[in-house]
């Protein structure tokens, strides 16, 4: 924890960051690896610091909210540890660093004064700090691209035409749109210059996109019209950070960097087609009753999903009641996806999906979209329960061979213990004979015992990936409802496998309740 509702974390490859609650509200990365963080009150202005100690001896001190780096310093071999305490024992504390070498160094937080007044002054001047790094690092941007157009403003005078090769007209401007593609199964960003310029390489950070979190993409030969082809393996709404050099023809030696951000919808990988091309009508599904408007969940349709417009969502039968009605084709698998509304002034939504993870996924999105915060649903996923079946009585399987082999176990133990006082009454008695030959029983004993111990490891490691299936299809099952139904559908579902009623367990997940709350 670094201060109130902040945590700062750290990971192996280089990357550190602050959440603030569930959302991250910064991070940087460096080919370093980070040894160990703290938080210390570095400044004295009441909010604690993040204190970095890196791989190559850095050690860097940085503000909780923004992450800019506030103080820094080099050992000469990699920081091992970050400590604080009150080590003068003068009431104030003292922020010391380790390294592998041995060396240690420590620093006193600034004096924040003595008077009652201390504290405020302390955090009027921290926050005017940091207005003036901010306006800082603007001015910083500002010059350098004044610099820039200052540098081809000179070469355009002193060489003429020649020198212009590669300045772009002022009113440049590069179009972003997203499609899906289903004949190639993927998503395509499409970056577009408005006139005759070119784009000579495009750069792409974002999480859980490309693997490194950046893709950089050379089009051979520089064309003012690029795709990127983007496959996201999950479900998940992100921020692409786009840049984009821009020249006045593929010989151009100068570029301008174009910067932009483009919001990637959560469901991109689902392309909308019409009812008749499905490749088959879906047997899953999920109901619920939904309090807001139809507009409010087209909006939300046409922000989680892409190339969706008012016509599109239009129901094909009107006669049936409904307002809303569209379909789509998951682009990784091939799976259909209908979601349907009636009611003008709120009404059922019917969800058709043989995936329940999927449906899960959409409920919850919607009520966190359109802030509904309790939501009862009934649902019936044939596939999804059959695999369900066949995973709970595999938990039987195992567990009635978990119970079997304990029970031999405990014969090989108590044979061993026979066995040892068996040996140790013909050692007693001299008797080598039968001493060679309980030692001998005892060895094969031994090893049935361990045998038996691995057949129970095995046994133990199958029934322990078993119940991980059943907690996932638990998890899965609540996410079909928010709030107070959400928990209740946990809590049942749990006391149903205890007292291992597979009908109760089955009628939670369809109903949302099991038979003692069921109306």
């Amino acid at each position: 924890p670094v201060h109130k509702q902040r945590f700062a974390y750290a990971l192996k490859h280089g990357t550190v960051g602050v959440y603030d609650k569930t959302s991250r509200a910064w991070r940087v990365k460096s080919k370093n690896r980070v040894n160990c963080i703290t938080c210390f009150d570095i400044d004295s202005d009441g909010v604690p610091e993040l204190i970095a100690g890196w791989e190559n001896g850095k050690v860097e001190v940085r503000n909780e909210k923004s992450g800019e780096v506030i103080f820094k310093d080099y050992f000469q071999a990699p920081v091992a540890a970050l400590v604080h305490a009150d080590y003068r024992l003068d009431g104030r504390g003292t922020l010391m660093c380790l390294t592998t070498e041995g060396d240690v160094r420590g620093w006193l937080p600034s004096s924040a004064g003595g008077d009652a007044g201390s504290g405020a002054q302390s955090a009027a001047e921290a926050k005017d700090s940091e207005a003036y790094r901010a306006l800082l690092s603007t001015k910083q941007a500002l010059t350098q691209e004044l610099a820039s157009y200052q540098e081809q403003t000179k070469q355009f005078k002193l060489g003429g035409k020649d020198s212009a090769q590669g300045i772009i007209p002022t009113d440049t401007k590069i179009n972003i749109t997203l499609k899906s593609n289903n004949t190639q199964g993927t998503v395509e960003l499409q970056l577009m210059t408005s006139n005759y310029s070119v784009i000579r390489a495009v750069v792409i950070f974002a999480e859980h996109l490309f693997d490194g979190e950046a893709c950089m993409l050379h089009p051979v030969p520089p064309s003012n019209n690029v795709i990127v082809q983007i496959a996201p393996t999950k479900d998940i709404q992100t921020t692409m950070s786009i840049k984009a050099m821009v020249g006045l023809s593929s010989n151009s030696v100068q570029y301008h960097v174009f910067e932009s951000t483009y919001e990637m919808p959560k469901f991109a990988m689902y392309h909308r087609v019409e009812l008749h091309e499905l490749p088959k009508t879906p047997e899953g599904f999920c109901q619920f009753y939904f309090p807001k408007r139809p507009n409010w969940v087209m909006g939300w349709l046409q922000k989680s999903f892409i190339n969706l417009d008012q016509q599109a969502m239009q129901p094909r039968n009107a006669s049936a009641g409904a307002v809303l009605d569209v379909s789509f084709v998951s682009l990784r698998t091939g799976d259909p996806l209908c979601i349907s509304m009636t009611g003008d002034q709120g009404g059922q939504i019917t969800i058709k999906t043989d995936d329940i993870e999927v449906a899960g996924e959409l409920v919850q999105d919607l009520c966190a979209y359109l802030n509904v915060t309790e939501l009862e649903s009934t649902a019936n996923f044939p596939e999804e329960m059959d695999k369900f079946k066949q995973v709970l009585m595999k938990v039987d399987e195992y567990n009635a061979v978990r119970l079997k082999l304990t029970a031999e176990m405990a014969d090989s133990a108590n044979l061993v213990k026979a066995l040892i006082v068996k040996a140790e009454d013909y050692r007693m008695l001299s008797d080598m004979t039968n001493l060679k030959k309980v030692f001998s029983g005892l060895q094969q004993t031994n090893g049935d015992l361990i045998a038996e111990y691995n057949k129970r490891a095995n046994n133990h490691q199958q029934l322990l990936a078993q119940l991980k299936d059943v907690n996932m299809m638990i998890q899965k099952a609540a996410k079909l409802r928010v709030g107070g139904a959400k928990t209740r559908v946990v809590a049942a579902c749990r006391q149903a496998i205890k007292k291992n009623s597979i009908h109760e367990l089955f009628q939670i997940i369809k109903t949302g309740q099991d038979n003692t709350s069921a109306p």
